[in-house]
């Protein structure tokens, strides 16, 4: 059976993948001319570790988990504690670590799962046709027929739009997050692992320690940022003045043409389907959220787990009903992560008297509570979510 997958992006992959370890035809149309992974870093929780187990590729992933994690959870903006969170805890209780790497590091692990040729550049997808016994795309080389076609191009995907024309689409969070890798930490100030949050502003700071020796951190302000980089660098500086130390040192240690910053953005409401015919939507085409979870690309990599499961050993008469097992399996699972993500983001965005709340709140909870709350979002298994 062929499968053919759009988008070569994190998402993509990994249901190219998957189509491959079921033992289909795979083909990945990617419209740049070249396969490539903007950003810095990933956070890969649990459940997305757990997902790349499924797909043969969790071993190399979990040799990046840096030993030893103790840190985690939410401070103030000066590094007191206010949810905490014991990140060993939690790997034990979920089955996995949670991983910190870089984009281009976790792009190309995908990439090399695959044979060559499989991934065809510079093929733009103009238009989707079902006939019925077989999908039709339409690209700038020619028409390629599939039995299955995965949409994965991304949390703008024009081909969403096409296929659900009545959805409202992609909405930006108004939050502007930059995010970037420095070379180490700084030297003499202990790293505030997890995420610092400011009642004042609703900024917020967040970082990880990478097992090359890098850190990754982000900064997010409901403000945007100069589109200069040595200007946005100063800025960034400037904003976080008053904060944890280490956050200054992260942002002076790393290049100002390293950093990137993008708007974050969320659907304005789940899809109704994730599923037309023999056409699946996959990753942030399906169900784009903000970070506030570290969900996006863990979503993906159980999408495509599902995908391959539901697609295993199936002949091409057959793909309608797998891919309708695909959304009934998903879509409850995404739309909740989803609600959660808006839930999450409106509360770590109070400011004044109800950001004050917030962080008494947050003192309040157990961290045995926070750990099993944790735990429990976290745990994925392939073979409870599809009946065999």
């Amino acid at each position: 059976m062929h499968i053919a997958v759009i988008g070569a992006g994190l998402g993509g992959l990994a249901a190219a993948v998957a189509a491959d370890r079921a033992g289909h035809t795979v083909t990945v149309l990617e419209r740049a001319p070249a396969p490539r992974e903007a950003g810095a870093g990933i956070a890969i929780m649990p459940n997305g570790v757990l997902a790349l187990d499924a797909l043969g590729v969790g071993e190399p992933v979990r040799a990046q988990a840096c030993a030893g994690d103790t840190g985690g959870g939410m401070r103030d903006r000066h590094g007191n504690p206010l949810l905490t969170t014991e990140l060993a805890t939690v790997r034990e209780r979920a089955g996995a670590p949670l991983v910190v790497v870089r984009r281009s590091w976790l792009h190309r692990l995908l990439l090399d799962a695959l044979a060559p040729g499989i991934v065809l550049t510079a093929s733009p997808v103009k238009q989707l046709r079902d006939a019925g016994d077989h999908v039709e795309l339409r690209t700038g080389g020619g028409p390629v027929h599939a039995d299955a076609v995965v949409v994965a191009d991304g949390a703008r995907s024009a081909l969403r739009s096409a296929l659900l024309p009545r959805h409202p689409g992609l909405q930006g969070s108004g939050e502007f997050a930059a995010r970037a890798i420095a070379p180490a930490a700084p030297a003499g100030v202990a790293l505030p692992v997890g995420e610092l949050i400011d009642h004042r502003t609703g900024d917020r700071f967040g970082c990880f320690p990478l097992a090359d020796g890098g850190v990754y951190w982000f900064s997010s302000s409901h403000e945007p940022a100069p589109a200069d980089p040595a200007e946005r660098h100063r800025w960034l500086r400037e904003r976080r003045s008053g904060w944890h130390p280490a956050t200054v040192g992260l942002i002076e240690a790393t290049a100002p043409d390293a950093v990137h910053v993008v708007e974050t953005a969320q659907l304005v409401r789940p899809l109704p389907t994730l599923v037309k015919g023999r056409v699946a939507l996959l990753g942030d085409a399906a169900h784009a959220m903000t970070p506030d979870l570290g969900q996006g690309a863990c979503q993906a990599f159980e999408d495509a787990a599902t995908l391959g499961a539901v697609l295993d050993r199936v002949g091409p008469a057959d793909v309608p009903a797998a891919l309708r097992e695909y959304d009934a399996v998903r879509r409850p699972r995404t739309a909740s992560v989803q609600r959660e993500c808006r839930r999450v983001h409106r509360l770590l965005g109070l400011t004044g008297w109800r950001g004050r709340l917030r962080d008494t709140a947050l003192r309040l909870v157990p961290s045995g509570l926070a750990v099993r709350s944790l735990a429990a979002q976290y745990r994925f298994d392939i073979r409870s979510s599809v009946p065999a």
